[in-house]
Formats: C-alpha cells, sequence, structure tokens
C-alpha cells in the first residue's frame, strides 16, 4: 500500500494555503491548512502529521514563538519555514529550534517540493520501510508569459493574470482603467489601461481568453502599484477560462539563470526574479552555468561582473561560443576597466549598479521578446476601390459558406483590421470575395437589415463587426450568438461583434498594433471553424 505523508500548512494568508493545498496534493500528500495561529497548534497537536509549514508573520502572534511552543510538545515534527519577511535572527532561531528548511516567498514549487520531500522522507521511511521513496512528480512552473502579460494558475480552474509596464524610468503611473466582474476577456485584447503622468496610455493585453470572477480593486485607490514588478502585489484580474490545457499552451514560462559568487547579490537578484515570476536557477562556477544551460531551457542569463572581476569576459565567449543563442546580462560597478572587454563579445545588456527594479524587469522582458519582422498594417498602394470594405465572403475548409459583415468603417482595405485579416485569409488558400464601400454603414438602416436577413440565407454563418460604445477599454470586445434557420432548414448561427472605439476616434476606426492583431485572429477563428 502507497503511504501518503501528511502535511499542515499554518499561514494567515488564505491564498498561500490554497496554494500549498494545491501544489502539495498534486504531488501526493495528504494537506490540511489553517489560517488561524491559535486553531493550526491545537491541530498539530492532536495529529502526528510528517511535517508542517509554518510562516513566521502570523498577524499578532510571532512564528517563532509558534515554533518553539510546537517543539515543546512535538520535538520530532520536521518543520519547514516559509517567510517573506526573512532575517538573520529568525533563521538563527529557526535553525536553533531544528527545523528542516528555511525558504523565502514567494518560493518555486520545485524548490518547496524538494524541501517537503527531504523533511517526509525520515519519517515515511522510517514508518514504512517496505515502501520506496515515490518519485518525484513534475509540477508546473508557477507562471507563464505571452509577450508582456503573464498568467498564474491558482485552482483547477481559475487563473491570475496581470502585466508588465515597460519604460516607466521617466514617468510613472497615475491612473488605470479596469474591466468589470462577469465580463468576457480575449487573449490578446486589453485588460486594462493605464494613464500615466506624461498623459500617454498603455495598454496591458489579456494573455488568456475568459470569464472575469474577481478584480483587483486596489488598483483604483493606489495604481502605482502596478509599476512594482512583483506579481502576486499587481495582479489585475482573476479569470476562468474556458480552456484551461489551450490557455496554458499559449503561453510560455521563463528561466533566468544568475551567476554569482556572493550570496547576498544572490539572494537579492533572484528574488527580485521569482517576484517577476521567472523560474530562477542559480550557479557560482562557469563549470556550473555550462552543465545548466546544457541541460535546461535556459535562454536568459544574468552575470554579477564583481564576482569575476578578471575572468568574466572570457566566460561570456565561451558562452557565446557553444550557446549563441542565449542572451547574457552583466551587472558590473561604474567605471568597470573590463567594461570594454565585455563589450567586445556578444552580450544583451550591460548594467551598472545599482541597477533599480525597473531597469531590469524591462531588460528581462526585453530579452524574452521574441525577435520577429516588425508586422505592417497599412499600405501606402493606391487603388481605384473604395477603402471601406463593406463584406468578406468566405469557402473555409469545411466547405462553410460564410460572411463578414461591416459596419461602421471598422474594415479598411489598405490599413488596421481589414487590411490584415485579407492578409491573413490569403495565407489560407481560401476562397475570398472582398466588397467595398463608399458610404459609412450602419446597421439602424432598415435596408442593411433586410442585407443581413439576405445574406442569413445563403450562407452558413454570418458574423457582423461593428463598433459600440460600451464605455469600455478601446478595443474591448462583446459577443453575441443567436441560432437561425435558413431557407433549406439548416440550423445556422448569427455571431455579432461589438468592438469599443477610442474616444476620440475619427471616421476609422483603429486600433493599436497589439489589439489589431488580436482582433484578427479572433476573427479569424470565427471564420475557420466547423
Amino acid at each position: 500500500m502507497n503511504y501518503q505523508p501528511s502535511i499542515l500548512v499554518i499561514d494567515d494568508e488564505k491564498y498561500v494555503c490554497t496554494s500549498c493545498d494545491r501544489l502539495l496534493s498534486q504531488a501526493g500528500y495528504k494537506v490540511d491548512t489553517n489560517i488561524n495561529p491559535e486553531k493550526g497548534f491545537n491541530q498539530a497537536l492532536m495529529n502526528n502529521y510528517d511535517a508542517i509549514v509554518l510562516d513566521l508573520k502570523l498577524g499578532e502572534i510571532d512564528g517563532i514563538d509558534l515554533l518553539s511552543d510546537i517543539r515543546g510538545k512535538k520535538p520530532d515534527v520536521p518543520v519547514v519555514i516559509i517567510t517573506g519577511y526573512p532575517t538573520q535572527e529568525s533563521r538563527q532561531q529557526s535553525e536553533k529550534l531544528g527545523v528542516s528548511d528555511y525558504i523565502l516567498k514567494p518560493f518555486e514549487p520545485d524548490e518547496f517540493l524538494d524541501s517537503l520531500k527531504r523533511a517526509t522522507y525520515k519519517a515515511s521511511l522510517a514508518l514504512h520501510e517496505e515502501v520506496a521513496p515515490a518519485e518525484e512528480p513534475k509540477v508546473e512552473t508557477r507562471y507563464r508569459f505571452t509577450d508582456s502579460s503573464w498568467v498564474e494558475q491558482i485552482s483547477m480552474e481559475s487563473f491570475r493574470i496581470g502585466g508588465h509596464l515597460s519604460n516607466l524610468m521617466d514617468t510613472s503611473v497615475t491612473s488605470v482603467k479596469l474591466p468589470e466582474k462577469g465580463d468576457m476577456l480575449y487573449r490578446g485584447l486589453p485588460l486594462a489601461e493605464v494613464t500615466l503622468h506624461n498623459q500617454t496610455k498603455r495598454i496591458i493585453s489579456s494573455p488568456v481568453t475568459g470569464e472575469i470572477t474577481e478584480i483587483n480593486t486596489g488598483l483604483l485607490d493606489n495604481p502605482g502599484i502596478l509599476e512594482k514588478n512583483v506579481n502576486w502585489e499587481n495582479w489585475i484580474a482573476v479569470v476562468r477560462p474556458g480552456s484551461v490545457e489551450e490557455a496554458l499552451a499559449e503561453c510560455e514560462s521563463r528561466k533566468v539563470l544568475f551567476m554569482s559568487k556572493d550570496p547576498d547579490k544572490e539572494n537579492a537578484f533572484t528574488k527580485q526574479f521569482k517576484d517577476m515570476g521567472f523560474v530562477t536557477k542559480k550557479a557560482d562556477s562557469i563549470e556550473e552555468t555550462v552543465d545548466m544551460l546544457s541541460n535546461e531551457n535556459i535562454s536568459v542569463m544574468v552575470i554579477d561582473g564583481v564576482s569575476f572581476p578578471y575572468m568574466g569576459p572570457d566566460y561570456v565567449k565561451r558562452i557565446n561560443q557553444v550557446f549563441t543563442n542565449t542572451k547574457v546580462i552583466i551587472c558590473n560597478e561604474p567605471f568597470s576597466a573590463i567594461e570594454n572587454h565585455y563589450r567586445e563579445n556578444k552580450i544583451f545588456y550591460y548594467g551598472v549598479n545599482p541597477i533599480s527594479n525597473k531597469e531590469m524587469a524591462d531588460v528581462l522582458y526585453c530579452a524574452f521578446s521574441r525577435e520577429e519582422e516588425p508586422e505592417v498594417f497599412k499600405t501606402e498602394r493606391l487603388s481605384f476601390l473604395p477603402n471601406s470594405i463593406s463584406k468578406i465572403r468566405v469557402t473555409n475548409r469545411f466547405s462553410k459558406k460564410v460572411s463578414l459583415c461591416a459596419f461602421d468603417d471598422v474594415l479598411q482595405n489598405n490599413q488596421g483590421i481589414g487590411f490584415l485579416l485579407i492578409q491573413e485569409l490569403s495565407k489560407m488558400a481560401l476562397p475570398v470575395a472582398v466588397s467595398h464601400t463608399r458610404t459609412r454603414r450602419s446597421l439602424s438602416d432598415a435596408s442593411e437589415l433586410q442585407k443581413i436577413t439576405d445574406e442569413k440565407q445563403e450562407n452558413d454563418r454570418v458574423i457582423i463587426l461593428q463598433t459600440k460604445d460600451m464605455k469600455k477599454i478601446p478595443g474591448s470586445l462583446e459577443k453575441e450568438v443567436q441560432p437561425y434557420e435558413n431557407s433549406k432548414g439548416v440550423n445556422n448561427s448569427i455571431i455579432t461583434l461589438f468592438v469599443q472605439p477610442a474616444a476620440n476616434a475619427g471616421k476609422v476606426v483603429l486600433f493599436d498594433n497589439s489589439t489589431t492583431r488580436a482582433l484578427v485572429q479572433i476573427l479569424k477563428k470565427e471564420i475557420a471553424k466547423e
């Protein structure tokens, strides 16, 4: 019979308890949690746990005092300390009280599981010598990314999402516009709109498609939190995606290797990287670095130049020769005599200490961004046809006749959504017929409603694309689906997509490149599906 180690987690933050419960349960542990330290203490006394996970900051109760009380009653139970407020004093006190490990928040799943595996191994071996220790399960990384947005799976069906704002060295966030609970988000479309001190606006895109179940309303009162690169604090929304597997597949984990001989810098930098959601690996020699780069999918590394005052440039040269795709970032002291030697090699960035949190975040997000050819969203080519598109008819690969009817000049054949959509459909080698108009069409006209009725009879699917002032972030989308029966008695559907125009939108409806690209992908998906 397989032995299932039992763990008690005591932490006054419900989110931490939930995360530990999910992570440990998936790894095969039996887990109890308690956000009340006094009840947690009684729970520890009443049960024979194989290990206890204990936070040091428990409201009015000191975790060290609670640890001492547990040791008085349960001297042999392994205890793993987790804390977001590490001090040398608390570490020494914990070690004196015989803790198994002392882990800093936020921690990586594999770091946490390794600690619990070590803590429970002796107990499980002593009680169940006939049972071999279970193979360590593979746990997904805590965060995944798409461009400058990130997603964290917090339950089997929910994600916490947010994004990074770059180039804030000379400005600050003054306000933020958020969606509402119950709204639908679409991957690549706006999640939040941020206004900066210089009155420019920035869009944070959603990394997933799903329904919002919770909003971080604290950002409304303190929008400056978005300037911090601490994911657990500056999250924007909790979303229930339509497909968890699909959402995760569309995002990627990101690893950073930090090479240094200085334990203090190692702790400071790795904590900063973890706060941003990156999986962080550490090395203190070129041999260990080469081994990690050879065996793990690491594309970005940071070198503490001060730790390698003479050999640093040679190490970079060696890395360049063997790992040509690895981006190397150097952190060094001002006026270093070997700066030019570093720059003679292929480095991604050379930073001078002290490097601010904002600077390092910008550099890392830039390092992970994909190097693609810049997309063109308009053409200067002259045409005798009107620029406004009224209709696009397509027969897709399932032999479905689809008609996309556009209103309010939302599609243009020479720029924006219309220009890019026609390019994408052409790449799919589908038969496409495009109709143009010289007049601005609106569904408020009776004649246009009749045209939609005609389209319904002639096609298997009708898509209506129009603008609507929903008082939301420009580029936000609402979708309505209505079934209908055509002249042949076949059940079909009419899909209406409402897109929020910009407040100062002119005759032509245009969006930023990211929003344009996302809207085109949504339209392509609606056109191409069976």
